[in-house]
């Protein structure tokens, strides 16, 4: 009799674990390739601009993520319990901008040209500033002992070395110039290295930074800021007879010059906003999952409209497909038992800006978080796997949870049935995905994530980024792979475990 009382209990929940799979199995089923292509030719259309953060195409995108969530029926936020979000569905958050290429060079009453004299790879310095003495270093470790912290220093070249050599040397003299506390280091390269560096400089463009809570700037440390010089740059500085007085001057000599830096930041404060789609839990709705993509792209460019198809709008309208499903199956009364919170974040282009915001100033609290879900890139095929079973990279899953690990693995056989590629979850994984996209911001703070990305390609931030090149099919499967993980991560008893120490 026991032995039948057992076997009735076990066939019982056989019996209802194999329902509850088929609830999943038929909510997901609703997530399909033809409705993905529907959003993505619009979201990925050169009427969006290339969406880039803080831009008219940014804004476009965020406002039809709005009207689509409230047309599926995710009802909007209460700003009066929730005062950082704004119309229901927006997360927004201050940037500051700041356009390149306005750190200018005067020497001897005259200016310097740039790419010609002199270039820099990134802007440091907050003020104008007057030289009137620089350190003659070779920039090994030796040459900066006594020199004081913040000095200027002119670091000499190496003609001797091949350009390849003098490259990885160079990097090794400059952090030991930085680790030496020098403030500025003008730094004489040859000829062909000056060249070769030149090339990847920038002389224009805009890069960004969040703002405070304020609308100011969040403070901005001033590390070593760093000018490369050419020969005749070098002649402008010191003068005709300058190069060969540096040749002949020893380690820790002073030499007196007459420079002028002007640090021009041109500066501006745009905003941006992660969008929200909040959906309520049915048995504990304080705990919560968060699902995110971004949204953002690079924009236009010379013209040129990057659609950024599969970088992110693959991942952006899984996030709809994702939407709908759980809210239908709330609305039959199978919704989830923890809330679902997906969020289509912007500014990751810019250094996983939206996210980052979010993770300081979260809508709902980080520890009530279990985990975090994040599509970046899952549309196309890389040159590892043509002509090989159908795959998804996974990334960072077992890195603080072993629980979230083994609840992908399983939604994944249930269900979907991909090959789960680990190569660039590895610890040594020279390309280093786990810290390269919105689920880092995550994991810094403790939250297990997994990130889904099914690799790089040649239209990789390039203009061929578009519709026509996805794979909607695959695109299908690794979504419902995204839904069913989140399934049984929203209705498990228990929530996961954090048992691994981050890293």
């Amino acid at each position: 009799m026991r032995r039948l009382a057992s076997f009735s209990l076990s066939f019982i929940s056989l019996g209802v674990l194999g329902q509850a799979d088929s609830v999943a199995h038929r909510f997901g089923a609703t997530i399909t390739a033809a409705e993905l292509r529907t959003h993505l030719e619009v979201f990925a259309s050169d009427s969006f601009l290339g969406r880039d953060t803080g831009k008219e195409g940014q804004k476009m995108a965020a406002a039809y993520l709005k009207r689509e969530f409230e047309r599926m029926g995710v009802p909007g936020l209460d700003q009066n319990r929730l005062p950082s979000v704004r119309d229901g569905y927006y997360q927004p958050y201050g940037l500051i901008e700041t356009h390149r290429g306005h750190t200018k060079l005067q020497a001897r009453g005259r200016p310097l040209e740039m790419p010609r004299d002199y270039f820099y790879l990134s802007e440091e310095l907050q003020r104008d500033t007057t030289i009137f003495n620089v350190v003659v270093v070779d920039g090994d470790a030796a040459s900066v002992l006594g020199v004081p912290k913040g000095a200027t220093v002119l670091v000499r070249g190496n003609a001797s070395e091949k350009a390849a050599d003098s490259m990885a040397n160079l990097r090794s003299r400059l952090d030991k110039l930085r680790s030496a506390g020098i403030g500025i280091a003008f730094v004489v390269l040859e000829p062909e290295l000056f060249e070769s560096i030149g090339s990847m400089a920038h002389f224009g463009g805009t890069s960004m930074r969040l703002a405070g809570n304020g609308g100011e700037a969040e403070p901005r440390k001033q590390g070593m800021q760093t000018f490369f010089l050419s020969e005749p740059g070098l002649v402008q500085l010191l003068g005709k007879r300058g190069p060969r007085r540096l040749r002949r001057a020893r380690n820790g000599q002073s030499m007196d010059v007459d420079i002028a830096v002007s640090a021009l930041p041109n500066e501006s404060r745009v905003e941006a906003e992660n969008v929200l789609a909040y959906i309520e839990g049915t048995g504990m709705p304080d705990e919560l999952l968060v699902i995110t993509a971004h949204y953002d792209h690079i924009g236009v460019e010379d013209g040129v409209v990057y659609n950024g198809a599969d970088d992110d709008g693959s991942g952006t309208v899984a996030l709809l497909e994702l939407a709908q499903a759980f809210v239908m199956a709330k609305a039959e009364g199978r919704g989830p038992k923890r809330s679902i919170l997906i969020m289509p974040v912007s500014g990751e282009e810019k250094g996983l800006l939206g996210s980052r915001h979010y993770s300081d100033h979260p809508v709902f609290p980080l520890e009530q978080t279990v985990a975090n879900l994040n599509i970046d890139m899952i549309g196309r095929i890389d040159s590892a796997h043509i002509g090989k079973k159908d795959y998804v990279y996974i990334i960072g899953s077992d890195r603080l949870s072993t629980e979230l690990h083994a609840v992908n693995e399983e939604a994944n056989s249930a269900h979907v049935g991909l090959e789960l590629d680990y190569t660039f979850n590895a610890e040594d994984d020279p390309n280093r995905f786990y810290y390269r996209s919105d689920h880092y911001n995550f994991a810094r703070k403790g939250v297990p994530c997994i990130f889904y990305f099914s690799g790089v390609h040649e239209d990789y931030h390039q203009p061929g980024d578009d519709v026509e090149k996805i794979r909607f099919d695959l695109l299908e499967r690794r979504a419902r792979l995204v839904f069913h993980t989140a399934w049984l991560l929203a209705n498990r008893p228990e929530r996961i475990r954090v048992d691994r120490p981050a890293r």
